[in-house]
């Protein structure tokens, strides 16, 4: 059962849930583009394995051309985000992608100021609830991974209140 069709993905949620063994939950989308500053910052530095990710079959890793990210950070005025945020959404930008997979709150806020849905770790886990890949009882302990093993910082309040949206 496919959640989606296209969607751009930060580091944050690759990360968070391959820590808590949901980096599966991605599958759904048709296809996931990864800039290159991302990989770099999950795969390449080994907090996600490549393997995890090549067993994904819809990420794709896309370059950027770095004169073109100088023109949009200035344009935009994204100086406060790092690069694979960056480049993230750029690429959200300029193939049309409106989903932007991150953790990140000042992403989330540039995403929304540019017209691109931010949706976290948190928000991936509930739509797989409601898109049936997932029981409640396995959405809430994954909600609850999130904050006790993985490196995501969230509140216990935040996880409650994801959890009441399993209804």
């Amino acid at each position: 059962m496919g959640i989606g069709d296209i969607a751009v993905v930060d580091a944050g949620p690759v990360i968070h849930l391959f820590e808590i063994g949901a980096l599966d939950l991605l599958a759904g989308w048709r296809q996931l583009l990864m800039p290159e500053a991302v990989w770099e910052e999950t795969v390449a530095v080994r907090r996600v394995t490549a393997q995890a990710i090549d067993d994904l079959d819809n990420v794709h890793v896309v370059g950027v051309d770095k004169k073109e990210i100088m023109k949009f950070v200035r344009v935009f005025r994204l100086e406060n985000l790092q690069r694979g945020e960056v480049e993230g959404l750029f690429l959200c930008k300029t193939k049309h992608v409106s989903l932007f997979f991150t953790d990140d709150l000042a992403a989330r806020e540039a995403a929304k100021r540019l017209g691109i849905q931010p949706v976290g770790s948190l928000g991936i886990i509930v739509k797989a609830y409601h898109l049936g890949r997932l029981s409640r009882s396995e959405a809430e302990n994954r909600l609850r991974s999130l904050h006790r093993v993985s490196s995501l910082f969230v509140t216990y309040e935040l996880i409650e209140f994801a959890i009441r949206q399993l209804t």
